[in-house]
């Protein structure tokens, strides 16, 4: 596996803006100790849906990002391709194979910032399901 620089990783970034913003210790209405509350049903599964359930399942049948489908499929369960991980581990996007594995280059832009940072707030809340 080749070693990836601080910048080749958003994921990253967005983690450490987290971490940094959970530190401050500010607090806004609707959130939890300065953080947005993220919701699966709200803002995950919408992203799924727009930019992700058109592949998954017809081109790639091993996971339905569908709703209904998606959740099921993604926390606490292994890829078949990569079972010493889990797609979505909560608490721990570093370790999640959904924004770890390779992505094909022609999709490498697929998800913006933003709905990536979501992603990782998501799965730092806990990847719960509501």
């Amino acid at each position: 596996m080749q070693h990836e620089s601080f910048y080749h990783r958003p994921w990253l970034a967005a983690l450490l803006m987290v971490v940094a913003t959970m530190a401050c210790g500010c607090a806004d209405a609707g959130t939890a100790h300065g953080v947005k509350l993220v919701s699966f049903h709200r803002d995950i599964q919408p992203i799924f849906t727009a930019k992700c359930a058109s592949c998954h399942p017809t081109a790639y049948p091993y996971l339905d990002l569908r709703p209904g489908a998606a959740y099921r499929q993604l926390v606490g369960v292994s890829p078949p391709n990569a079972p010493s991980y889990e797609r979505v581990l909560p608490w721990r996007p570093d370790l999640s194979y959904l924004l770890l594995h390779p992505v094909d280059p022609s999709r490498a832009n697929l998800l913006t910032r933003h709905e990536r940072t979501l992603i990782v707030d998501w799965i730092l809340q806990g990847a719960k399901d509501d």
